[in-house]
């Protein structure tokens, strides 16, 4: 693969003869024709090729949120999406190929230098989930108008709910479920953002809950 530099008539996306053009974060790009294989899969291709796809199952649906989950950390071009799923390949996948497991204790939704809400806890009552913290502000990384960001993973109907109508200064936020899940299984997981959503802290797992 080479980068180039555009001629007289511009750079070029897609196939000419066995040349691609394609473009990727404003760098142009030429690359060969891949070459088919006839060889079988090995056991670890086939492994990584598994792990890839539970990543983009699990993570995907949530792409935008990733991408500011990482944001304010150095992450060499890389996108916040691309660098969840790093963590996610090399942290929350166990087991042997095919039977993989997730755990979710080790998926990871943001990384960055905003202060964590400390003393974070979170409970059922009822249907919905309550979570409370303690007030600890300062200067420098820690704001009362600290945006929190809860996200919950439904892994009984494979779905998500997100939350960000509440500050760091409310000290307990209500996430309201809702009886129409009751038997579902929930991961969650809770983080800060920094009013401009140019910072973030790292995201908190909450724990498992089945809703009554």
């Amino acid at each position: 693969m080479a980068t180039y530099s555009k001629g007289a008539n511009g750079a070029f996306s897609g196939k000419v003869g066995s040349v691609i053009g394609s473009n990727w974060r404003s760098i142009d790009y030429l690359r060969g024709l891949p070459k088919k294989s006839s060889k079988p899969s090995t056991e670890p291709q086939l492994a990584q090729r598994a792990k890839f796809a539970l990543a983009a199952l699990y993570l995907s649906p949530i792409k935008d949120i990733l991408n500011i989950g990482f944001k304010d950390k150095q992450l060499n071009k890389i996108t916040g999406y691309n660098a969840a799923v790093k963590i996610f390949l090399n942290q929350a996948v166990g087991g042997s190929y095919p039977d993989f497991a997730i755990d979710f204790s080790q998926v990871v939704m943001s990384r960055g230098s905003l202060s964590v809400f400390h003393g974070l806890n979170a409970s059922l009552q009822g249907a919905d989930l309550v979570l409370n913290w303690q007030s600890i502000l300062n200067r420098y990384n820690s704001f009362t108008d600290d945006s929190l960001t809860v996200v919950l993973f439904n892994a009984t109907k494979s779905m998500y709910l997100v939350y960000e109508d509440a500050q760091r200064a409310a000290l307990t936020y209500t996430a309201v479920i809702g009886a129409g899940f009751s038997g579902d299984v929930f991961h969650g997981w809770a983080f800060a953002v920094k009013r401009d959503a140019m910072a973030v802290a790292n995201s908190q797992y909450l724990g498992t809950y089945t809703i009554p």
